[in-house]
């Protein structure tokens, strides 16, 4: 769908699919350590968020779980955060275009409500 290789290596040099729970786990911890963005991060965040919108698309069609881990942890608020930030406009229009993707994409409207109504409700 992206273009990219459809394997990573994981923590024990394991080749896993990017398209699961685990890989999705993975870049949770990734965004975790990199909460502010910076000269030094700023591609692997657009990498991070790129390959975030890729998994949940996949597990909206594939494995509800991944949709569910993304929503416990609130993945969209480091999005928000990330927007909020001074960040420059690479990591802004990738942002602007994962929100696109997902928009478009996402088949359970279920999905979107329930990852957009926490956000909604705060303001």
């Amino acid at each position: 769908m992206f273009g990219r290789s459809r394997s990573w290596v994981g923590g024990q040099g394991k080749s896993k699919s990017i398209h699961s729970l685990d890989h999705l786990k993975y870049m949770y911890h990734v965004l975790t350590k990199n909460t502010t963005v910076t000269d030094h991060n700023r591609n692997l965040l657009v990498e991070t968020i790129r390959s975030i919108t890729e998994i949940l698309i996949w597990g909206d069609q594939n494995d509800s779980s991944v949709f569910d881990f993304f929503l416990e942890k609130n993945m969209f608020a480091f999005f928000l955060n990330i927007l909020r930030q001074k960040s420059g406009r690479y990591v802004c229009v990738q942002l602007l275009q994962t929100l696109n993707i997902l928009f478009e994409n996402i088949s359970h409207e279920t999905s979107l409500c329930e990852c957009l109504t926490p956000q909604l409700l705060s303001h």
